[in-house]
């Protein structure tokens, strides 16, 4: 970039840094303002700071030669640490590179599940509180609607986001394919934990008409509901409701069979055959493997659904080697743009150096003018107008060129060759 001006970021994520060490870093809405305030003053003219639960990441426009050693040293000072104990855990990149990682980790390529959304939202969120605290310019702003751009073009071209890559969305995935939607249908939760908020979740995403919590501890499963607008239900009605809905999902900590053969034959009869979708995501497995040969009952558990979400995964790669050659194709064109807006100060020299000197001529001949009508210097001064215009059109093209090849020195020499202002 020039301008004396390169962009960098510097942060650490998932893959190098430790949850605790993350959590010691998150910049929450309380910390940003004096996170902005400080970088302006010593380090950054323009800053993007993305905090999640991933990763924590600074995006500067900093002076040229500064290099990424000032925000690493924020990071550090910023959060209490001592200098150089986050060298083995931290990651910098500068110019086009500092561009194409942005470009990645909006496009979801360089997150913990690639394809995943939710990044693009937190990129968006981190934008819009860097121009809410006014931190961003003319240099951030156009890089941030590019990088939008980008990762919504990734994800419209390729299949980035398809295919499960969870047992938890897998199984979802799949009751999906068995009913054709899920619009309509009933699915009771069997179990309260972790994984099975994260399947509510997924169940609620894909349209499911009512969906029931049920747990050995009745508070627990009220807590869930309540965090869903669902429904729980005692445990002792668990084979009730078991006969009426269309998908069962079970995830406890059980270590044995909860659904037998013996206990769901009785209920495959109340719901005379319909069909009924288990999905057994508990280990040890609750439900017996011969529930499977009831006529109406399918069975999936953790293996099956691996394999599901492995495939998905694999398919996600091969999107995902599309999707890097494209954020590489566009991080090279937005970091050349780039390179032509920072060459603005040089461009707006040449061109007052220009009309200075456009102005000293005709002062020069307002004698003559003065005998013309005002029709006439109308005439005049747009002819000089479009003169200079003419004149200045293949150096100012030369100028963005240079800009976007990130040439200092030769956009400095330009300058020269058509004459700097008188009070620079």
């Amino acid at each position: 970039m020039v301008g004396g001006l390169e962009l960098v970021s510097v942060g650490l994520n998932h893959r190098t840094a430790p949850v605790g060490l993350r959590e010691r870093l998150a910049y929450g809405p309380d910390r940003l303002s004096d996170a902005f305030g400080e970088l302006g003053r010593t380090v950054s003219r323009e800053t993007v700071i993305l905090s999640t639960c991933n990763r924590v990441e600074v995006y500067a426009v900093v002076p040229e030669g500064l290099g990424a050693d000032g925000v690493s040293r924020f990071l550090a000072l910023n959060n209490g640490l001592r200098l150089g104990s986050l060298d083995r855990h931290i990651y910098a990149h500068q110019g086009a590179d500092a561009v194409g990682h942005l470009f990645r980790v909006a496009s979801s390529l360089d997150s913990q599940v690639v394809g995943e959304p939710q990044i693009l939202g937190q990129v968006k969120q981190a934008f819009a509180l860097a121009r809410e605290h006014r931190a961003v310019g003319r240099l951030m702003q156009p890089l941030m609607r590019r990088t939008l751009s980008v990762a919504k073009r990734v994800r419209t071209e390729t299949r980035i986001g398809s295919g499960s890559v969870s047992v938890g969305s897998a199984g979802v995935d799949l009751a999906t394919q068995l009913f054709g939607s899920l619009k309509g249908r009933r699915c009771l939760m069997i179990g309260a934990g972790e994984m099975g908020r994260l399947v509510c979740r997924s169940m609620l995403t894909h349209g499911v008409a009512e969906l029931l919590i049920t747990n050995r501890t009745y508070d627990r499963a009220s807590d869930l509901a309540a965090e869903f607008g669902a429904t729980a239900v005692h445990w002792d009605q668990l084979e009730r409701y078991l006969a009426d809905v269309d998908i069962g999902v079970v995830c406890t900590s059980a270590p044995h069979h909860l659904l037998t053969r013996s206990s769901m034959r009785s209920i495959v009869r109340a719901r005379r055959y319909r069909p009924l979708f288990l999905v057994d995501l508990s280990v040890p497995r609750n439900v017996a493997p011969d529930v499977h040969e009831l006529e109406g009952a399918y069975v999936f558990n953790v293996d099956d659904l691996s394999d599901v979400a492995r495939q998905g995964m694999e398919a996600r790669m091969v999107e995902a080697h599309r999707a890097e050659a494209m954020v590489r194709d566009e991080a090279l064109r937005c970091y050349q743009a780039l390179g032509a807006i920072s060459a603005a100060p040089v461009i707006a020299s040449i061109t007052r150096s220009a009309e200075s000197a456009r102005k000293a001529e005709l002062e020069r001949s307002q004698a003559v003018l003065e005998e013309l009508t005002d029709e006439q210097r109308a005439v005049v001064d747009a002819m000089t107008r479009s003169m200079f215009k003419r004149f200045l059109h293949n150096g100012l093209g030369r100028a963005r060129e240079l800009g976007g090849q990130g040439d200092e020195q030769a956009l400095r020499l330009l300058q020269e060759a058509f004459g700097k202002e008188e009070d620079e």
